[in-house]
Order: C-alpha cells, then sequence, then structure tokens
C-alpha cells in the first residue's frame, strides 16, 4: 500500500503500509515523551475532539498515540518540519526533531482515522513525511471585507488541516484599515465618522497565539504606496502637490517626508503587535494611478536623491522601507508587478519578492520581466501565480492540479531553491454576499493548492484524490467510498471573478455520461449524505457542508430542467 492509500491531503511523501489497521477505542490517550512536545499533545487532544467527538485525554502510560521530540539529527526526517509515524498494533507513535513537524504529524493522524462500526481505525505501518517547500501560505484580506477573529481562526485551522504554515493578512487597502492605529485612530473611521471594525491589540494577540499553537506563522501587511484612498480620503496631507489639476487619490505622495512619517509609524506598530520575522509592504500597482510625475515635491526630491525615472522614485521609497524594518529586525516582503526586472534594480537582494504575474499593460513594467528574471538577480520568491493562486476567478482545477510553485511560470532547475514556496489569495469583495463563494471555494482550494506546495509528485490518481479530499473537507464520519466533488463536477468549485458571476458548481462536468435523471438521482443522495452529517452532529464544518447543499440544490434543479439544457441557469 502507498501514500495513495492513505487517503490523507496533503498526500504524503513516503507510505509504506502493510494492508493490516489499528484499532480504537474511545477514549483516545495521548502522550508526550517531554515538555517539549507537549504543545503538539494539546493540539492533537483538541484535534481529535473536534473530529470525531470523541472523549480525549492526556496520558503519557501507555498512550494510545504517543508523541515524541527526537534528537536525532533534522536530516533524519528530511526537513526540520518532516516527521516519522509509526502506525502498530498497540498504538501510533510520531517522532520529529521539531514541535512543527510533531504538528504536522497529528494532523495526518486525524486526516487518516476512519470511523468504522463503533470504533475508529488507522491504516498501520509507516510514514515518513516531510514538505516540499518552507513557504505554504494563505492570504486574507480583512481591509475590503472584514472577517470576525472567529472566522479568521475557522480559516486557520483550514490552513493547518492542510499542514500550511503561513497567514497572510492584508490589513490596508482602499477601502480602509483592519487594524486599530493609536498614532492614526482615524484610519478606523468611515468617510461620515463612523467606527469601523477593526482587530485591537487582544485580538491580534488571541489570533498570533491560536496560529502559533496549529504550526502557523501570521504575516501583516501594510500596502503603500498604492492602493491608498482611504488613507488620502483621511490624511489629505499624505497627497502629492499638483499645481494644475487634482492630484492622484490613488497613490501616496513618496516625495514628501510626511509619507514617511506615516508609513514608518504605522509599520512601528505592527511590528509591536506581530512578531513574525517578515513584514509584507504591498507595492504593487502604484503605476495604475500617481500623480508622481506632475508633483513639486516628488521632483526635488528625484532631484536630491539622483532618481532619472519614475521606477528609481520608487525604489528609493521601498529602500527607505526597508531600513526601517531592518532596525526592528524584521524582513521586508513586497509584490513583484512594480519592480522593473528586465533591468538590475535598486533594491535589497534580502527582499522577499511575492510573484503573481507580470504588470499588465498599461499598469506596470512588462518587456523583459519574468520570475526568471528575479531568480537571476539573485531574490528569494514566493509563487502566487495568478492561474493557481487567486481564488478570485482565476484558478481553474486543471491549472492547479498540474501546477508547481518551481515549474510554473519558468523556473531553471539551478535556481529553483530560490522559489521558497507558494501562497493561496483570497482576495476578499466588500459585499458579504457576493463573497459568500468563499465558503464553497475555500475548503477544496486550500488543500489542492497545499498538495502543490507539500508533494512535489502528480497526482496521478484523481478519483483517489477527490475521495480523500472529500473526507479533508467534510469530516472521518462521511461513508466510504463518498465523494462530493464528484457531484459537484470537479475539486475546484467555480469563484467568482471581478463583475464575472460565476454558477456555485460545474453543471456540465458534474453530468459525465449521465443522464440528467440519473444525475438528479445522485445528487439527492449525496444531499441525504450531507444532511445525515449535519443533523448527528458530524460535520467537522458546517459551513461547508451547507455550501456544499446549497450547490447540490443547484445542480439537482438545473437536472430537472432537462428540456432546458444541463448547463442553463436557472
Amino acid at each position: 500500500m502507498s501514500a495513495r492509500d492513505l487517503g490523507v491531503v496533503p498526500r504524503p511523501r513516503r507510505a509504506e503500509l502493510n494492508g493490516e489497521t489499528v484499532r480504537f477505542e474511545p477514549p483516545f490517550t495521548v502522550g508526550t515523551s517531554d515538555e517539549n512536545a507537549e504543545p503538539a499533545g494539546t493540539l492533537l487532544i483538541d484535534l481529535l475532539e473536534r473530529e470525531t467527538n470523541a472523549r480525549t485525554i492526556q496520558s503519557d502510560e501507555e498512550p494510545t498515540i504517543g508523541l515524541t521530540i527526537d534528537d536525532a539529527p533534522s536530516d533524519a526526517f528530511d526537513d526540520p518540519e518532516g516527521y516519522v509515524l509509526e502506525a502498530a498494533e498497540d498504538g501510533i507513535v510520531v517522532r520529529s526533531a521539531t514541535v512543527d513537524g510533531l504538528c504536522h504529524g497529528c494532523q495526518t493522524v486525524v486526516g487518516g482515522l476512519e470511523r468504522r462500526d463503533d470504533s475508529w481505525q488507522f491504516p498501520a505501518g509507516e510514514i515518513h513525511d516531510w514538505p516540499e517547500t518552507r513557504w505554504r501560505g494563505f492570504m486574507l484580506d480583512p481591509a475590503r471585507g472584514f472577517l470576525s477573529v472567529e472566522r479568521v481562526k475557522r480559516r486557520i485551522d483550514q490552513a493547518a488541516r492542510a499542514k500550511l504554515n503561513r497567514l497572510h493578512l492584508h490589513l490596508l487597502d482602499h477601502e480602509g484599515y483592519a487594524l486599530e492605529s493609536e498614532a492614526f485612530p482615524e484610519l478606523n473611521r468611515g468617510p461620515d465618522g463612523e467606527e469601523r471594525p477593526a482587530y485591537s491589540p487582544a485580538d491580534v494577540d488571541e489570533l498570533v497565539e491560536y496560529a502559533a499553537r496549529r504550526g502557523v506563522e501570521i504575516l501583516p501587511e501594510i500596502d503603500a504606496p498604492g492602493h491608498a484612498s482611504h488613507v488620502l480620503e483621511t490624511y489629505p496631507e499624505l497627497r502629492c502637490t499638483v499645481e494644475d489639476g487634482e492630484p492622484s487619490d490613488r497613490t501616496l505622495c513618496i516625495g514628501t517626508p510626511a509619507t514617511d512619517e506615516f508609513v514608518e509609524t504605522l509599520l512601528e506598530e505592527v511590528v509591536e503587535l506581530f512578531p513574525f520575522e517578515t513584514v509584507h509592504v504591498g507595492g504593487d500597482e502604484w503605476a495604475m494611478g500617481h500623480s508622481w510625475d506632475e508633483c513639486s515635491v516628488c521632483a526635488e526630491r528625484m532631484a536630491e536623491e539622483g532618481s532619472e525615472t519614475l521606477a528609481e522614485h520608487f525604489y528609493g521609497f521601498v529602500r527607505r522601507v526597508h531600513e526601517t524594518l531592518e532596525a526592528h529586525d524584521r524582513r521586508m516582503m513586497l509584490w513583484n508587478d512594480q519592480i522593473d526586472i528586465s533591468d538590475s534594480p535598486s533594491l535589497p537582494r534580502d527582499a522577499l519578492v511575492q510573484f503573481w504575474r507580470v504588470a499588465g499593460k498599461g499598469r506596470g513594467p512588462v518587456e523583459g520581466c519574468s520570475l526568471e528574471r528575479f531568480l537571476e538577480e539573485e531574490f528569494e520568491v514566493v509563487n502566487s501565480y495568478v492561474y493557481a493562486a487567486y481564488v478570485n476567478g482565476w484558478i481553474s482545477e486543471e491549472y492547479m492540479l498540474g501546477w508547481e510553485p518551481r515549474s510554473r511560470p519558468s523556473v531553471p532547475d539551478a535556481r529553483a531553491e530560490q522559489v521558497i514556496g507558494g501562497e493561496l489569495l483570497a482576495w476578499e469583495p466588500s459585499s458579504e454576499e457576493t463573497r459568500a463563494y468563499f465558503e464553497r471555494a475555500l475548503p477544496s482550494a486550500i488543500p489542492v493548492f497545499a498538495d502543490r506546495l507539500w508533494n512535489g509528485d502528480p497526482i496521478a490518481d484523481r478519483p483517489a484524490f477527490s475521495t480523500a479530499l472529500t473526507r479533508h473537507a467534510l469530516g472521518p464520519f462521511v461513508p466510504e467510498g463518498f465523494d462530493v466533488y464528484r457531484e459537484l463536477g470537479g475539486t475546484i468549485l467555480p469563484t467568482e471573478g471581478e463583475n464575472v458571476p460565476s454558477p456555485p458548481a460545474h453543471a456540465h462536468r458534474s453530468l459525465g455520461d449521465r443522464t440528467p435523471s440519473e444525475a438528479r438521482d445522485d445528487y439527492k443522495d449525496a444531499l441525504e449524505t450531507l444532511r445525515s452529517l449535519s443533523d448527528s452532529g458530524e460535520a467537522v464544518y458546517p459551513e461547508t457542508v451547507a455550501a456544499y447543499e446549497e450547490c447540490l440544490e443547484w445542480l439537482a434543479d438545473v437536472a430537472d430542467r432537462e428540456h432546458r439544457g444541463v448547463i442553463d441557469r436557472p
């Protein structure tokens, strides 16, 4: 038996299973070798109780699941985040050199458990597992659509379940600022002075601690100098100085020291709250609307600094931000699209670049720009290529399942190690109704994307992967062989693009070779399964079950209207 037979997502790198099973009668007992392993033990107890509804206790005397920090060199586990899991008649033992590795092993334990009759079972054998990449991220966008602390926690759970290790919070954009600011309190108000929701220091502490227990570190982003409409509406003194006409309401003036002071102060507040070693400073899309070439203050600064182009003017701003973060022992991260990488930019090479695409026409530098050029210029890169990473209307199943962060876009073998991972991006529309599609899209998009970061091997058996993904998304109580994505028409469900509404499922693909009446009967059987999970309290994420029920109800309605065509929308 292989990793495929284990049915865990992301797929473990190596599994030698012997065809036997380890059976557990609740309560589960979790034991740790020493106090260093206790954080993983506490996490495993939480996970088991949440996913199995079974009582779980801490016991170091003959535990059914033991967790051990192994003092062997980390290369015995292939990676600091690697682990070895041994499942035999007397239970399961997970070993790792690090707590993070133990936490990943705990997620595999929970993901591999199956309910059979009145007991739980896990495949017997040995699993040797480690990640292909070290940066495995997921971005949320509370700046555009505020997310409650509880909803962020749910996304952290889903990310950690898929062995992601970074949560990127996009906190500042045109629409607002999602973090309470002591220095600039007006950022937390709307145009009429109304209070807007924002994370307090206590909220941040709670989220940072919650994420850390699950092996996830939180990356904060303050996007500047573009995406600044809210800042400029609130602090108009940061606009450019234009004699004839109105200055841009989208991009900060980077000629005035006031902007430097504003950004520096915001970053100091962020650094105080978020302990992660990296801070994201945005830097994207300023070319879409600025007044730097008309601004007398910018012209004066460009002359002082010898900047002959607007790109060099921007690089000067980035270097100043870099100095601020460096003084606080933080690494700078920024988007790639406004860096003219066709030439050698005057930027510090320890800046971490997040690549999402070469700029569109009229949106920034294009000629001679590529991911490969960033690598040639010795930058490290996080790959968030739009066709694999943008949940909003860009991702597709065929592309994502075949995507690898070190091959698309093109990456020379000799430069592969500079691509340290990837990040899935969930840009929030401001409308709560519009962004409801995330409830159906993210439960599968997160683990599929995570698999491409964890396991470099192609997904050869897609039906088996789809069945494993069903159990991953819905929990261990799903019936054996149940594949909700077969009924929904794919593992990646349609997502809303910009002004491009999408149906909730793939009506044509879900039909397959069935007649509409046959498909309708299967949809209704799947609905019955989902409702049974909900009614029995066995749905790990009730929101996911509810979203999939809506998808299946829509598909059944389409099938009922056979005379109108199976791909017609109601």
